[in-house]
């Protein structure tokens, strides 16, 4: 009896994953842009920011995108680790475009959240999708106000050919 015990305390606690902090702090701020929290996916992706992966060969292309919706310059964050936690989603302004829900990623520097991404949760609506849309569901165009032509001359100049 005590083994049956300790083996469903042992089943449950493993299924009942405890947030780090800055899963927490991502958990809230998304919450705190009003969507429902479907389902945690925990961190993403880890990595150094540095000017090489906002340029050069077809990897950069997703940090690119990342960037791009982004309301800040990526510049301060030059050297230090970026975290991204991503979650599945309700009430994102792109349920009414993709009817699904969406994945949005989360992005934190140092504890402090500096932005994110959304993308549609279905596979079909991905491939329409393309890039990544700003965590409020905004292209690349309607966050910066110029086109993507203009943007690209843009980031090439400061960030170097990609």
């Amino acid at each position: 009896m005590l083994l049956l015990v300790g083996l469903l305390t042992l089943i449950l606690n493993g299924c009942n994953k405890e947030m780090t902090v800055d899963e927490t702090t991502a958990a809230a701020y998304v919450k705190a842009q009003g969507y429902a929290i479907m389902k945690s996916n925990g961190v993403i992706d880890t990595y150094t920011l540095e000017k090489a992966k906002l340029s050069g060969p077809m990897e950069s292309t997703p940090y690119q995108q990342a960037w791009g919706v982004q309301k800040l310059d990526p510049d301060p964050y030059f050297g230090k680790t970026i975290t991204v936690y991503g979650f599945t989603v309700a009430n994102h302004p792109l349920e009414k475009i993709y009817h699904s829900n969406t994945k949005v990623s989360i992005m934190l520097c140092e504890g402090k959240v500096i932005g994110g991404t959304s993308f549609p949760d279905d596979h079909g609506a991905m491939m329409r999708a393309g890039a990544p849309y700003s965590i409020d569901g905004k292209t690349l165009e309607e966050v910066t106000g110029i086109t993507f032509i203009e943007w690209m001359a843009n980031w090439k100049k400061k960030y170097g050919s990609s």
